[in-house]
């Protein structure tokens, strides 16, 4: 079965972010700290990287990923995704557009769109495998500055969202935010700084699966 096939429960619960400037330039080792506590669902996100870099890092992140039989998702690079051996990309709304990474990624990944504006879904959600939502709650590491959205409005993209497509709640996700989260409706949560900035990454993460371990 293909990761596009099976997305419904892929995209489920803790979805790590190995984000490179959170990590300190170390994403690999912030996904590893991440499926080490149990997360199935990790994106590398390397904002500014060059193409050469970018590879590299998810190389080494997807060989880590296979023996647990978890999911990677590539951040912004539909054309690197093949190559990486990753299951999936994401692209935000002001990026390439559904149809373009689906064309490069082929039609087994998974295609995830982002947005901020409830008005937008509908064009967000054309071609795309899932929908995140957000910033719910005020955050540092959105690459462009987004205003917050709330809980009441992650409701509110959830009635938007087909049932069969999973909606991720984005920005200032926390170990007590996860009910609220559930709540809302939502399939998954992204979390950054909640777990890079934690001292203890493993039990960090290990905190944010909401009872969704698989390790």
């Amino acid at each position: 079965m293909s990761a596009r096939a099976d997305v419904r429960t892929r995209i489920r619960g803790l979805y790590g972010l190995a984000d490179a400037e959170a990590s300190g330039g170390d994403p690999v080792g912030l996904g590893m700290a991440l499926l080490e506590g149990g997360c199935r669902l990790v994106q590398l996100r390397c904002k500014g990287w060059e193409p050469d870099e970018v590879l590299r890092a998810a190389r080494a992140l997807h060989a880590r990923c296979v023996p647990l039989g978890a999911t990677l998702i590539l951040n912004d690079w539909p054309e690197l995704a093949a190559a990486a051996g990753a299951d999936g990309v994401h692209v935000g709304q002001t990026d390439a557009d559904a149809a373009t990474a689906r064309r490069l990624v082929g039609p087994n990944r998974i295609v995830g769109r982002s947005t901020n504006d409830l008005l937008q879904i509908p064009a967000a959600l054309e071609g795309a495998d899932y929908l995140a939502f957000g910033p719910v709650w005020p955050t540092d590491h959105l690459s462009r500055p987004k205003a917050v959205q709330g809980v009441e409005r992650l409701v509110r993209a959830r009635a938007l969202v087909p049932a069969d497509v999973p909606l991720v709640a984005i920005g200032g996700v926390t170990a007590d935010r996860l009910p609220a989260i559930r709540d809302a409706g939502a399939d998954a949560w992204a979390v950054i700084g909640a777990i890079a900035g934690a001292g203890a990454r493993v039990a960090a993460t290990r905190a944010l699966l909401g009872g969704d371990a698989s390790a």
